[in-house]
């Protein structure tokens, strides 16, 4: 008898990549003849609103059980993999985060994909088509790998977004009969979800680094309209009190920028001097938005 196997991301924060990606590989494991379930003790953050919840899809109640084996999405770090995986147990790893891969190959050989592209739905969608069953994605099961390409790559304008990307968008675009402006109707409801419960959305999407060129604590908050979270400054230096070196990342789609938040100066040192740039009124503005992962990047960089 086959063993089960189990698709999970991380243990903090359940973000649209990772839940897209886990279901809709689960859709495609299962339509070949394997025993699959899509699992997370992770809280879903802003990224999945409700109309993303709406649709007929959601993780599975099962409980994993060691001998199961596990295959892990979006997320590399094996600190951060959910905690009922049994480790030894992994037999498949797709990532775009980058700073484990000789560990993962060194483990899985080529099971382990640790990428550089925007979205690990597109790898996803990808494998789909590579199996010849893209007849298995249904209108909503296309909304929910779009959210996560669109998510990822901030609206396909980040400079993440590779042309595997853009293709898959077109792809599921075409496939779900879907609307262009689909994905703007996505953004406006992540917005209202991160509006409706900053303080909360921040906290979801804060992660600790060990980076000495940055901040401790890096925040990151995606939006429409940076103006409506820029006039709460007051809330965000309270969400942070507690830390002495930390950024919030507010990235812009109106204006296609990164507005650094801080009123740590120690956090304002390493970004003045990462970016060559001023703080005006705690905000430092950068030229273009920055996701966090490549503000990491150009730290590690530097740093080496």
């Amino acid at each position: 008898m086959k063993p089960n196997i189990v698709i999970t991301a991380g243990s903090y924060y359940l973000d649209i990549d990772a839940y897209s990606s886990c279901i809709a590989y689960r859709e495609l494991l299962r339509s070949l003849g394997t025993n699959a379930f899509a699992v997370s003790t992770a809280q879903p953050n802003e990224s999945i609103p409700q109309l993303i919840k709406a649709l007929p899809f959601s993780f599975d109640n099962y409980t994993p059980k060691p001998e199961d084996n596990f295959i892990v999405l979006d997320l590399s770090d094996p600190e951060f993999i959910d905690t009922f995986v049994n480790h030894e147990n992994i037999v498949e790893l797709i990532d775009h985060h980058t700073g484990f891969e000789k560990y993962w190959k060194r483990r899985l050989g080529p099971k382990a994909r640790i990428e550089k592209i925007g979205s690990v739905a597109t790898i996803i969608y990808e494998k789909f088509a590579e199996s010849k069953r893209t007849d298995l994605l249904s209108s909503d099961l296309c909304k929910l790998l779009l959210a996560a390409i669109i998510d990822n790559t901030l609206n396909m304008k980040s400079t993440v977004t590779t042309d595997r990307d853009r293709l898959a968008y077109e792809k599921l675009i075409h496939l779900g009969e879907l609307d262009l402006n689909w994905g703007q109707i996505y953004l406006e409801h992540c917005e209202n979800a991160i509006l409706s419960d900053l303080e909360n959305a921040i906290r979801r999407d804060t992660k600790t680094l060990h980076l000495g060129n940055l901040p401790e604590q890096v925040g990151q908050v995606t939006i429409l309209n940076h103006e409506k979270v820029l006039e709460q400054q007051k809330l965000i230096h309270r969400i942070f009190k507690e830390s002495p070196d930390w950024v919030l990342n507010l990235i812009s789609l109106k204006d296609g920028k990164s507005y650094l938040i801080t009123n740590s100066d120690v956090s304002k040192d390493k970004l003045t001097k990462l970016f060559s740039g001023k703080f005006k009124d705690n905000v430092l503005i950068l030229d273009s938005f920055l996701l966090r992962k490549e503000i990491l990047a150009k730290a590690d960089s530097l740093a080496q």
